[in-house]
C-alpha cells in the first residue's frame, strides 16, 4: 500500500505499507509467513477470468482463508 501523496523513488517490498515524501517503509500488512504464502500463490499472474472469479476471496479480510483455499488449488495442479 502506498500512502496518498507519497513520493516513491525506490522499489517497495511486497505487502509493505509505505508513505511520506520521500516514501519510507512504515510496516508490513501481514507477518512474514503470510507474505511468503501469498507470494507462492502468485495470484497476480493468474488469467483475468480466474482473478475475476476469485474477487470475493481477494477482497475479503480473511487472508488465511484465501491462502488455505488457493494454496491447495495450486498444489492440485
Amino acid at each position: 500500500m502506498i500512502g496518498a501523496g507519497s513520493v516513491v523513488t525506490k522499489d517497495v517490498a511486497p505487502y509493505s505499507i509505505t508513505a511520506g515524501n520521500p516514501a519510507r517503509h512504515i510496516r508490513y500488512r501481514f507477518d512474514e509467513p503470510t507474505i511468503a504464502r501469498l507470494l507462492e500463490i502468485q495470484w497476480w499472474n493468474w488469467p483475468l477470468e480466474q482473478i475475476i472469479a476469485a474477487f470475493p476471496d481477494l477482497l475479503s479480510n480473511q487472508v488465511t482463508d484465501f491462502i488455505a483455499k488457493y494454496a491447495l488449488k495450486k498444489k492440485e495442479k
